[in-house]
């Protein structure tokens, strides 16, 4: 069973760290004049996060998908994605046993997973303050 039970609960939690992520200075800074513009693909359940870093906005659904400047297509499960912001999933390791396709300028993307680690405290805190601690044992 998918941790997420659908869309609107995925978003509420990747999206909203997401929404937390373009605002972090370091993120900021690292994204200036990159252009990366990062589209999340998930499934289990389906939903797309688009993640405009130059924009520094965060859609979902339709527009989202229907969005021409995306720069890296990013292809997994939410539950993938959810493990990955508690720390519990290694990116590349995830790429080569091909539980994440990417597509796109994925050099531009990569040069990020270094700045999401200090991250993985604030959304694991994030589910705390929601009472959400099921979610925190799903993984």
């Amino acid at each position: 069973m998918a941790v997420f039970k659908d869309a609107e609960e995925a978003n509420g939690y990747i999206g909203r760290m997401f929404e937390n992520v373009v605002a972090e200075p370091d993120f900021v800074n690292a994204t200036q004049g990159t252009g990366l513009v990062l589209r999340l693909n998930y499934v289990e359940p389906e939903t797309t996060i688009l993640v405009d870093f130059p924009a520094q906005k965060v859609s979902y659904g339709d527009e989202a998908a229907s969005a021409g400047n995306a720069t890296v297509d990013l292809y997994m499960k939410c539950d993938d994605a959810h493990n990955f912001w508690l720390g519990k999933l290694n990116f590349p390791v995830a790429m080569a046993k091909k539980k994440i396709r990417m597509e796109g300028s994925t050099a531009k993307a990569l040069k990020l997973l270094p700045l999401t680690k200090p991250l993985f405290a604030a959304y694991e805190q994030m589910l705390s303050d929601d009472g959400r601690t099921d979610l925190l044992a799903a993984s």
